[in-house]
């Protein structure tokens, strides 16, 4: 029996768009509340507390006041549960059975009102899975949907990410255009011409550092844009710059003046995007002005792909050689580790392909020793 003394539960949510999509301002969080407590009134239902969810995608089940109130159900604290329909509960038909299970166990009453859904009329429950795959459908359709129009839009040339890249802004009049910020693009310019000049990478990231200057993440949340902006940041992170953000923006052919779209991927029940390989880009140059000019960017492309791969060796030190010899059987790549067995101390060069395994030529599998005294030697003519 249900306990009409415990919590009644009213669930709202809304998903990105939902005002355009399912049927206007009357699914707004505040009309959904007004709804509900009307509801819940009507039927002398006490003890009211709201469950909101703004934003939320009903595709995905960890929305936090739906956690928290799946956890209220789960602890006996909760006697009915009201929400507008059953597209609010989720568009994941198995996910919803999975919950209207958890509440026939802990007697929790259900009721899904523009449906007609009431668990103490099991005449109306039988409808539910129908629904619930329907509202799935719905989610698969509008997937497509929306797949289909950014594939379009992406093809155009014009932009289909979010945010322009740190650099940039969407022109105010335009926002499939992109004009120059000043103050980002000059710091972009000066990582360029820092990479060219001899720099790498986690030289740079020093530099910056040093220089205070804020990275990527803040000066977009600063300014009220980027996958941040809403997030608490620890302010010790403000200016300190990594080898990850600078290849990030080493690598962007959109500096060139380019767009380029369709680098990730993402099914309909995934939140999160997946890179994909480079042959599935779309690029369209010369669409907005560049930062960087495309015989730069070029050049960091050459310097990247053949940047040495260094290994600390035994001492915890970059061996200045390591990445710059390369096998004479093979020509892969080789770096240098110090060996201190038997009581000596002995440079040794490991072909790459040895190291992991995958040395093809028989010569290539033992590791070199090289000449301690000559080693130095080398490496002060190189530098």
């Amino acid at each position: 029996m249900t306990d009409y003394s415990k919590i009644t539960a009213l669930y709202s949510r809304l998903s990105v768009g939902d005002e355009d999509r399912d049927g206007g301002e009357s699914n707004s969080i505040q009309n959904q509340k007004i709804f509900l407590e009307n509801y819940a009134r009507g039927q002398h239902l006490t003890n009211i507390r709201h469950y909101i969810d703004d934003d939320e995608s009903g595709r995905f089940f960890d929305r936090s006041a739906y956690s928290r109130m799946m956890d209220d159900v789960e602890n006996g604290k909760i006697g009915v549960c009201i929400m507008k329909d059953l597209t609010r509960w989720g568009r994941d038909y198995l996910q919803v059975g999975n919950a209207m299970e958890i509440f026939r166990r802990n007697n929790v009453r259900f009721i899904a009102v523009n449906n007609g859904i009431d668990s103490e009329k099991p005449d109306t429950l039988e409808f539910a899975p129908f629904i619930n795959i329907m509202s799935e459908w719905y989610a698969k359709d509008i997937s497509k949907k929306v797949k289909t129009g950014i594939k379009t839009k992406g093809m155009s040339g014009k932009p289909i990410v979010t945010e322009a890249p740190y650099g940039y802004v969407k022109d105010p009049d335009n926002k499939d255009f992109w004009i120059i910020d000043e103050e980002a693009a000059e710091v972009v310019r000066l990582i360029f011409r820092l990479f060219i000049g001899g720099k790498n990478r986690n030289q740079i990231a020093v530099y910056l550092t040093q220089e205070q200057i804020p990275t990527p993440t803040f000066y977009m949340k600063d300014r009220g844009r980027g996958t941040c902006k809403n997030k608490t940041l620890g302010e010790d992170n403000r200016c300190k710059w990594n080898k990850a953000t600078l290849t990030n923006i080493l690598t962007r052919q959109e500096y060139c003046g380019d767009v380029v779209n369709f680098k990730t991927t993402k099914h309909f029940r995934d939140k999160h995007n997946h890179y994909v390989d480079r042959s599935q880009w779309h690029i369209t140059e010369n669409v907005h002005e560049p930062i960087i000019s495309r015989s730069d960017f070029e050049t960091v492309q050459r310097i990247l792909e053949n940047a040495p791969v260094r290994r600390p060796n035994g001492d915890g030190e970059i061996h200045p050689l390591s990445g710059l010899l390369f096998c004479k059987d093979c020509g892969a790549k080789m770096h240098i580790r110090i060996d201190y067995r038997n009581g000596g101390k002995r440079h040794v060069a490991y072909c790459s392909e040895y190291h992991k395994g995958k040395a093809k030529n028989p010569k290539c599998s033992s590791p070199h020793i090289m000449d301690a005294d000559l080693l130095p030697l080398v490496a002060q003519g190189m530098g």
